[in-house]
């Protein structure tokens, strides 16, 4: 996220109020949700009820915080509902308390700017990742499609402060039609049961293409330099994600002329090319990639899953992946480096199970559960020689 940056402002608590005075039309209607963790660096989101300049208090314990603003071009992030602060020099491996610090902008005309409600919201709380860790823990969720309700069966049923972070893999909607639509989709589950302290990563599927608001889709979220494909490094892991675009040609009469994902695919493609060559990806522990669209060979796929068999397939297996992790199917199924074609294993996570990975400097354990917590099997593979 390209953003220039910070205020900082050393205060101690602010009071909600003064003089016992406080209108109460100020709400944070959806989150805070944790984006682009890093070792030294975080972005906090939230949406508020009124257009707002979002700020946040932070430090290691709430006796003494920041109060951080973004801006950009010499002004200070103001008047938006959906509130995004990126935070920047923080310390690896670190617990940080934050708060969210909103004010109301009741009138914003070019000569006069005055506020309403200043809102403080109760201490919250996010630890930094740290490049000397030798564990990494992650969930995976795909293709729920609006179903929250059946993602919070999921959650019910596992240790959520053992996770380090969270991806959903594809088709958490069916599509973007309303500009809130996530909320409702996935993202207040995510925020109630573990997103105000963990971060998530989403990889785009298909269906997050579609609708009136599949363009603003990013503005919801914060990913890795603004981009659906990137990479990064957690624990004994290098991590790959790629947007697998959608699954029908580009002059399919249900895009109406307004897709261009082979295009977009090919300047991918080129980026992963470089991506394997280097010394972060090739002196990884494991390097695992999620896909939404499994890349496997099948005697028939659509024409997405193809494209992806055709060109990525054989550029993935000359890097030598340990794991490729996807849905898209709604169908479990687990290919070994035998049987997926490219000499790597291939999971496909169904619509009704879920993935709890945990990771050391000697294996990947992979335990797929159902709705109600049950393991429906589990996948072990050891480190191999690269």
């Amino acid at each position: 996220m390209k953003k220039l940056i910070l205020i900082l402002i050393t205060c101690i608590f602010i009071p909600i109020s003064a003089g016992g005075q406080k209108r109460y039309s100020e709400k944070i209607l959806h989150g805070p949700w944790i984006q682009n963790l890093t070792h030294n660096s975080v972005t906090i989101m939230w949406i508020t009820s009124d257009p707002s300049v979002p700020g946040i208090l932070i430090g290691s314990d709430t006796s003494k915080m920041d109060l951080i603003y973004n801006s950009k071009d010499g002004m200070i992030n103001a008047g938006d509902t959906l509130q995004k602060i990126r935070i920047t020099g923080l310390q690896p491996g670190k617990r940080y308390m934050y708060r969210i610090y909103s004010r109301q902008i009741d009138i914003f005309e070019p000569y006069k700017i005055t506020y309403n409600d200043t809102i403080v919201s109760q201490a919250y709380s996010f630890t930094t990742t740290s490049p000397q860790s030798k564990t990494t823990n992650f969930i995976v969720f795909n293709d729920v499609h609006n179903n929250s309700t059946k993602m919070a069966s999921y959650l019910r049923n596992i240790n959520i402060n053992n996770q380090d972070i969270w991806f959903f893999n594809g088709d958490m909607v069916d599509y973007v039609q309303d500009k809130y639509q996530i909320t409702t989709g996935f993202l207040d589950t995510a925020v109630f049961w573990f997103a105000k302290t963990k971060p998530f990563i989403y990889v785009r599927g298909n269906h997050e293409a579609r609708g009136r608001y599949a363009r603003q889709f990013k503005d919801f979220l914060d990913f890795k330099d603004d981009s659906f494909y990137s990479s990064f490094d957690l624990g004994p892991v290098h991590f790959i994600i790629l947007d697998c675009g959608e699954d029908k040609p580009d002059n399919n009469q249900y895009y109406y002329q307004l897709a261009d994902f082979d295009n977009y695919r090919k300047e991918q493609l080129e980026w992963l090319k470089k991506e394997i060559s280097t010394e972060k990806f090739r002196d990884a522990s494991f390097r695992i990639v999620l896909c939404h669209m499994p890349i496997y060979k099948q005697a028939k796929m659509g024409y997405g899953m193809q494209y992806l068999s055709d060109n990525y397939g054989p550029v993935l297996e000359k890097a030598g992946i340990d794991l490729l992790l996807s849905g898209h199917t709604h169908s479990y199924a687990y290919l070994d480096r035998e049987k997926s074609g490219f000499g790597y294993p291939v999971l496909v996570n169904s619509s009704n199970t879920f993935l709890e990975v945990s990771i050391n400097n000697n294996e990947i354990n992979v335990l797929v559960k159902d709705v109600n917590g049950n393991i429906t099997n589990e996948i072990i593979l050891k480190k191999s020689l690269k």
